[in-house]
């Protein structure tokens, strides 16, 4: 039975890089860039544990992730490896990002696996502007960077006053055998405490140093390094800044929106048994992109103890809703893009089993 969606696993990656050999340094350069924004990569040969067999080791990699991301180039473009990661990608669900590095066309069997309207380009310099596109591309289908919480406020180091050493006091003088009472040498008084106290010279001139050590080391970790400017998602007027501001009715009913950013596939569904089905229609507005999830009854019901409906839209990000299988004719409807999305209906069975029923490609056709 075909696995059903990947979930998003916290020990694992979030992104597979596929690539030609004579592509490494582009490909080291993405995989790095994309760690240091804390999304997790899986890139051979760095992630294939000693002792592995490489294939499976490859196909464990596009498993354990949920975006491929195509170094394309002329190299790749002619690589039966980069294919065969590409098509179990496809055979699998997996959303695939091409990142162009060169103005190539691709194969036949490439066009078939990578074909959409819109490349990411990376052919004109600089690379890391590209690839800060590329971020903002993958965030919109892994969801923002988690932040782990502060540490409770019991757990924080406190400072505390170090014990004092108890002083040793003399022993006791030795009897005497004809009882005079002799007290031999006088022992030296206890050394007292010696006390420093700093002059506010030299206190102000520890706190510069200090601050000047920090400011260097600041600097050689680059946190002085001024960020990048705001990333374009759509035209040239439109920056993640002006979309969150909007609702994403408003921006993916307009013509602004830049759609048609990856490759959405579909896998094999999972049917239910005879005479324990669910019909469930899937329609998509020809003006405004909504999509309309309709539950049409079914002898099934009694069987589901819980569903959701995921739309991931042509340019990687994702809605869900949840139709009422209680009530018949029940709908959600859910936000699409002006592109190609996928449509995915899953199930959750009393026995804890998931399947999922539904998964469509929804292209948008404007009739003129």
């Amino acid at each position: 039975m075909p696995d059903s969606i990947p979930e998003r696993n916290t020990t694992h990656h979030d992104v597979f890089i596929s690539y030609a050999q004579e592509d490494k340094l582009v490909a080291d350069a993405v995989c790095a860039k994309l760690e240091s924004k804390h999304i997790r990569c899986w890139i051979a040969p760095r992630d294939v544990p000693p002792g592995t067999d490489f294939p499976a080791a490859i196909i464990e990699g596009i498993d354990e992730g949920r975006v491929i991301v195509v170094i394309f180039s002329s190299h790749a473009n002619r690589s039966p490896h980069v294919i065969r990661e590409l098509t179990n990608g496809v055979n699998k669900g997996r959303i695939i990002i091409p990142f162009r590095i060169e103005d190539v066309a691709p194969t036949k069997s490439m066009e078939y696996l990578i074909s959409v309207p819109h490349w990411l380009d990376a052919v004109t310099p600089p690379l890391e502007q590209h690839i800060d596109t590329l971020i903002t591309t993958i965030r919109r289908i892994i969801g923002p960077e988690e932040v782990p919480p502060p540490p409770p406020e019991n757990l924080l180091p406190v400072d505390e006053e170090p014990p004092e050493i108890p002083s040793r006091s003399a022993p006791p003088a030795p009897d005497q055998p004809d009882g005079s009472e002799e007290t031999g040498p006088a022992l030296p008084p206890p050394a007292q405490k010696a006390t420093f106290r700093l002059s506010p010279v030299l206190l102000a001139a520890g706190i510069v140093a200090v601050a000047l050590i920090i400011a260097v080391l600041a600097f050689q970790a680059g946190f002085f390094t001024p960020s990048p400017p705001p990333v374009a998602v759509a035209d040239k007027n439109t920056t993640l800044s002006s979309q969150a501001a909007i609702s994403d009715a408003d921006y993916y009913q307009s013509t602004e929106a830049r759609v048609d950013t990856v490759v959405l596939t579909t896998r094999p569904t999972q049917t239910l048994a005879k005479d324990t089905e669910l019909y469930i229609d899937v329609t998509k507005d020809n003006t405004k992109a909504v999509v309309t999830v309709q539950f049409n009854g079914g002898p099934g019901i009694g069987l589901v103890r819980d569903n959701r409906v995921i739309l991931t839209r042509s340019d990687g990000s994702e809605t869900t809703g949840k139709l009422n299988l209680k009530e018949r004719l029940s709908s959600v409807q859910l936000q699409g893009s002006r592109g190609t999305d996928r449509l995915q209906v899953v199930i959750t069975l009393h026995s804890g089993e998931r399947r999922v029923i539904i998964d469509k490609l929804l292209p948008y056709r404007q009739y003129r």
